[in-house]
């Protein structure tokens, strides 16, 4: 029996002994983490009322230590101390410490409720977790070094057709700019690099009657197609000089351009079917699908037209349409949303003053916004909408045509994939042809 007792003793003696070897060794065996690299990064500060810092996302660049905002704060925009919030790979030990280095040259170990003079900070270095690895980061808080907004223009060409025009058009296609104008009952044609717009080259233009009317020029993809309004025949050109006939199986009215849908999208079109104008769509003419009928009072020439396709936007893919005549030659002055959904054509008109003349009207996509250039007493004035269209602001004072910029109606405007607005001629007040090449930028496009 004692021997019974005895060995449960010493079992449980020597239990406690290892239990007590391992509380002894826990410290021992944790192993910290080397990782210093920063995961996530934040600003705000109580000056700034309108929450700027907060919404503003920063880059973390690893690979070459940076850390900054690839969108620029507000012009002006100005805090003096801010709070940081810097997360490593674990919220719960992120960094053993933050070490912070401003100008002119001092440094300090920073800790979470300290305040940082942002626009003295450059350098943050950080700690692992395991007292040894460290990481250092540049910083950079970018802000817009002058307003954003302002569009600056310049005069590429003064006066680069060569004999007299009836009228003009010019299109984007393959990487140039190609001017059409009608000279008497000849089509002529000059064109230069889409990055230029000062050294024009003149080009032959074939299979084209003189009928053909240029207001009606669709670029969709490689191709240009144009309609002759007398007979409704379209012609189409890969290069947009040399011409043939499309075989259609409906008379054209009008062509709209294309219209954007999730799905890509197709040439939308008025044709004349069984004496009813419909909408229709297309890729390349020779097959038409009908659609709803066109309503009497949407324009179906001399209408400017603008693709609209937000690629921050799932929904906002429409074409949208402004002056021109309706199919009673009445003049249009309204600006039409046309969108497709559910296999119909849907139309909604925008809201604009009833004094604002649409006639000769320029639309254009620029900034992720629909643009109008139109006329207003002695000068050209910028209206744009901050709601795909359905109202429409005019542009401030930072956004006015130069003193020199003659007041016309009737221009080619023209976007690039480098920001840039180009204008190409134009009607004068005094229904004098214009023949100048203008280019304009916002500012914060020039800065990136």
């Amino acid at each position: 029996m004692r021997s019974k007792y005895f060995l449960l003793a010493s079992v449980l003696f020597m239990n406690l002994l290892l239990f007590s070897s391992c509380l002894n060794s826990s410290d021992e065996n944790i192993e910290y983490s080397p990782d210093a690299q920063v995961y996530a990064f934040s600003l705000s500060s109580r000056a700034d009322t309108a929450n700027l810092l907060t919404a503003t996302q920063f880059t973390i660049d690893q690979i070459n230590g940076k850390i900054f905002n690839k969108e620029p704060l507000p012009y002006q925009f100005q805090v003096d101390s801010v709070l940081l919030n810097i997360r490593g790979q674990s919220a719960y030990s992120s960094f053993s410490q933050i070490m912070l280095t401003l100008e002119p040259d001092s440094s300090f170990v920073w800790t979470q409720s300290d305040s940082v003079a942002v626009n003295r900070l450059r350098k943050i270095t950080t700690t692992a977790p395991d007292g040894k690895t460290t990481k250092a980061y540049n910083f950079e808080l970018n802000v817009y070094q002058q307003d954003p907004y302002i569009l600056s223009w310049e005069k590429r060409q003064n006066n680069y057709l060569t004999s007299a025009v009836v009228s003009q058009k010019t299109i984007a296609l393959n990487n140039l700019f190609i001017t059409y104008w009608l000279s008497g009952t000849v089509m002529q044609a000059v064109t230069t690099t889409a990055s230029d717009g000062v050294n024009w080259s003149g080009a032959d233009v074939t299979g084209l009657p003189y009928t053909a009317d240029l207001s009606t020029l669709v670029v969709s993809g490689n191709v240009v197609y144009m309609l002759d309004s007398l007979s409704g025949s379209v012609y189409k050109s890969t290069d947009g000089l040399s011409w043939e006939p499309v075989t259609t199986p409906y008379s054209v009215k009008a062509m709209y351009g294309e219209l954007p849908t999730t799905t890509g999208g197709k040439i939308l079109i008025a044709v004349n079917h069984n004496d009813t104008l419909k909408f229709a769509d297309t890729d390349d003419f020779s097959v038409m699908r009908l659609l709803n009928s066109v309503p009497e009072d949407i324009p179906v020439k001399d209408f400017t037209a603008a693709k609209i396709d937000n690629p921050t936007s799932y929904s906002i893919k429409y074409i949208i349409l402004s002056g021109g005549a309706r199919v009673d030659t009445a003049p249009n002055n309204d600006i039409w949303i046309l969108q497709h959904k559910n296999g119909l054509i849907t139309f909604i008109k925008s809201r604009v003053p009833a004094s604002l003349s649409l006639n000769g009207s320029s639309l254009f996509f620029y900034d992720n916004k629909p643009y109008l250039m139109t006329t207003s007493s002695d000068k050209n004035i910028l209206i744009y909408s901050e709601n795909s269209g359905l109202d429409w602001i005019e542009a401030g004072q930072n956004q006015q045509f130069p003193a020199d910029f003659n007041k016309r109606t009737a221009a080619s405007v023209i976007t690039d994939a480098d920001n840039y607005i180009w204008i190409f001629g134009g009607v004068s007040a005094t229904q004098t042809p214009l023949v100048d090449v203008w280019r304009g930028r916002l500012n914060k496009f020039a800065e990136i």
